[in-house]
């Protein structure tokens, strides 16, 4: 997850990356004027449970520049002045059963082996502790500093198949979706292959067309919405009864 690709250069990721030192000015950007509408209902149900028990122990998994809590502590690859454990997600430094939380917004998708991520999310997680997962379906390529995948609604079914799924949800949407690939359609027709060019056009017609995905707001509560949403949001349970060797998993 945490090793750049030195060989690509992407002025998009330079740019977010210049971008997340405003902190919360950047996350603002990100909600207004980004190509997602982003349906924040069950990641808000997982924050509720977090202020609801100040006692437990709650980890976010690639937090970016998310802010932490006395009982939500911050686990990221790269050091920032927010993150209290810099660490691989794929070997997580924490022992097994000691958390009764996780969540992990838009990471899984810059992960080389999800599976052992979510295998390690399962080993450190507490019987009956809950898991929040935001991940991406119908978007294009966005290298952070990499990009290795897309799931589908039954991709996540069996990825997350020794979890017991409470909700899964469309988080963008159909326009959410649609908006994202136009502006990278017309970013790449019209740049002519010149990258340097192509980064400033993506900026030009996100601009543009964020409105439209506004339209979202109806279109992601149709259950077709899933066949082409830009991304999910899932609210899982580890079982309290074991039904998997982790290890084996």
């Amino acid at each position: 997850m945490c090793k750049p690709n030195h060989t690509k250069k992407n002025l998009i990721f330079d740019i977010k990356n210049a971008l997340r030192s405003l902190g919360r000015t950047y996350n603002f950007l990100q909600v207004v004027i980004g190509p997602v509408l982003r349906n924040d209902y069950l990641e808000k149900q997982f924050q509720k449970i977090v202020d609801d028990h100040p006692k437990k122990q709650f980890l976010n998994l690639g937090c970016g520049t998310s802010r932490g809590k006395a009982n939500l502590k911050n686990l990221d690859c790269y050091l920032g002045s927010n993150v209290d454990v810099v660490a691989d997600l794929h070997q997580i430094p924490l022992a097994d059963n000691s958390l009764d939380g996780v969540t992990s917004v838009a990471v899984l998708e810059h992960i080389k082996e999800p599976t052992i991520v979510v295998k390690e999310t399962l080993r450190i997680l507490k019987p009956g502790a809950i898991a929040h997962f935001n991940i991406p379906f119908m978007q294009p390529y966005h290298a952070s500093p990499d990009d290795f995948q897309r799931f589908t609604s039954s991709g996540l079914r069996h990825l997350f198949r020794n979890f017991e799924i409470i909700e899964l949800q469309s988080m963008g949407g159909p326009a959410s979706a649609m908006v994202w690939l136009t502006t990278e359609f017309l970013s790449i027709s019209l740049s002519f292959g010149i990258k340097q060019l192509h980064a400033l056009l993506f900026i030009l017609f996100t601009s543009i067309l964020w409105p439209f995905k506004f339209l979202d707001i109806i279109l992601r509560c149709y259950p077709t919405s899933q066949i082409m949403t830009s991304n999910f949001s899932l609210l899982l349970r580890k079982p309290e009864k074991k039904i998997v060797n982790w290890r084996k998993y």
